[in-house]
């Protein structure tokens, strides 16, 4: 499958995480100190625990591989969606999950969530027009329309019907604790409320709603970025499983592995980066890209084994990470802004960092142009520096 892929690559606490589970899949905040939200989707859970009862538990049940970087196995580390498929493991022939499956064995789970986070909960969700045409027709495989629509709508009622046949709504009521625990986790990572605000003013781009999404049955180390428009509002996600090894079968020891405080950090600050950045870097002129490209050569090496195989995925992280530099400083937040600067750089080989920060701190000082005039005279810069001998 497609999907597969991506495997490679406090009492109040208490009421929100289940609250959570029953809000409007839209949700807004329209305080003026506006920050992260932190909540769970259904939908998302549904569909991560049919991609372990129907496809991926198979495939780790005979696996007795170790994961390449860290001394762990693969049914290990992806603990708590193999010990749900142990126990569900009767309806992977289920029609309904075998039916879905089918449906969706050419996409992708980012493009699902992108979808489903539009929906209303599972056993009750629909496909209605407010959905836009793009967040389906990838159902078909021709992008015909009616046909997109059609299977979607077939994939969305089967989900509909395991979720009633299976009783989710008992498998979260059981497993309530732990969902506790993840949502307490997350929570210790959040950035303070300045930070979006922050982020907004130095775009100058604004976004309704930024929601970090935690998922026990999102295999581990996996995370998403999906965002939707409705309305002219745009809300922006970040859906992720957990980030380490999970243990759950002492209640009085739960950690649903979402404890990384540095993934925490990333998820908050970094990953809602690119929904300011990625779409101004994606206009820059394929010829400038083209002119510039020979800048990747030093530090491909470094930048793939990062997960950044090409030049224009290297110049978002670029831009993105040089975007929080410039946040963390206009937030008084000096030596964060340093730490920032040198483990970029140093560590992280992001070596044209500083030469883009000149042009975005000259564009904070002034604001006589935009942020994309700005980027685009960071581009320009680069040119330069690619022309050199």
């Amino acid at each position: 499958m497609q999907i597969r892929r991506f495997i490679l690559s406090i009492a109040l606490c208490s009421i929100l995480s289940f609250q959570a589970f029953c809000q409007s899949p839209i949700a807004t905040d329209t305080s003026a100190n506006r920050s992260v939200q932190v909540r769970f989707y259904k939908n998302v859970e549904l569909l991560g625990f049919v991609y372990f009862v129907g496809f991926e538990g198979r495939q780790l049940e005979n696996d007795e591989s170790f994961l390449k970087s860290k001394p762990i196995r693969m049914k290990d580390w992806y603990g708590y969606g193999f010990h749900l498929y142990q126990q569900y493991k009767p309806y992977r022939e289920n029609q309904h999950v075998v039916k879905a499956l089918q449906l969706v064995d050419h996409l992708w789970l980012d493009y699902l969530i992108g979808l489903l986070l539009q929906l209303d909960d599972f056993p009750r969700a629909v496909l209605t027009d407010q959905v836009p045409q793009s967040s389906y027709l990838r159902f078909s495989k021709q992008q015909n329309p009616a046909e997109a629509r059609q299977k979607a709508e077939q994939f969305i009622e089967a989900m509909n019907r395991f979720c009633e046949e299976v009783n989710f709504e008992e498998y979260l009521h059981n497993n309530r604790s732990k969902y506790d625990n993840a949502l307490a986790q997350v929570k210790t990572g959040l950035p303070d409320k300045r930070f979006i605000p922050a982020m907004e003013s130095f775009y100058a781009q604004h976004f309704q709603a930024f929601t970090l999404v935690p998922s026990l049955t999102i295999p581990t180390s996996m995370g998403f970025g999906p965002r939707f428009t409705r309305d002219g509002q745009t809300f922006i996600f970040n859906v992720f499983g957990p980030f380490d090894v999970q243990s759950f079968t002492d209640e009085s020891k739960l950690d649903m592995g979402f404890g990384n405080r540095q993934q925490l950090v990333e998820l908050s600050t970094h990953e809602f980066g690119h929904s300011f950045v990625n779409h101004v870097v994606e206009q820059t002129p394929a010829e400038l890209i083209r002119e510039t490209e020979k800048l990747f050569l030093p530090i491909q090496e470094r930048m793939t084994a990062q997960g950044y195989p090409a030049w224009k995925v290297c110049l978002y992280e670029h831009f993105v990470r040089a975007g929080e530099i410039v946040i963390a400083r206009n937030l008084g937040k000096k030596t964060d802004a340093q730490h920032l600067l040198d483990h970029y750089v140093t560590n992280r080989k992001f070596i044209y960092i500083p030469v883009i920060l000149e042009e975005l701190e000259a564009y904070n000082r002034n604001r006589t142009i935009s942020y994309p005039e700005a980027v685009g005279k960071a581009m320009q810069r680069l040119k330069s520096l690619a022309l050199k001998p």
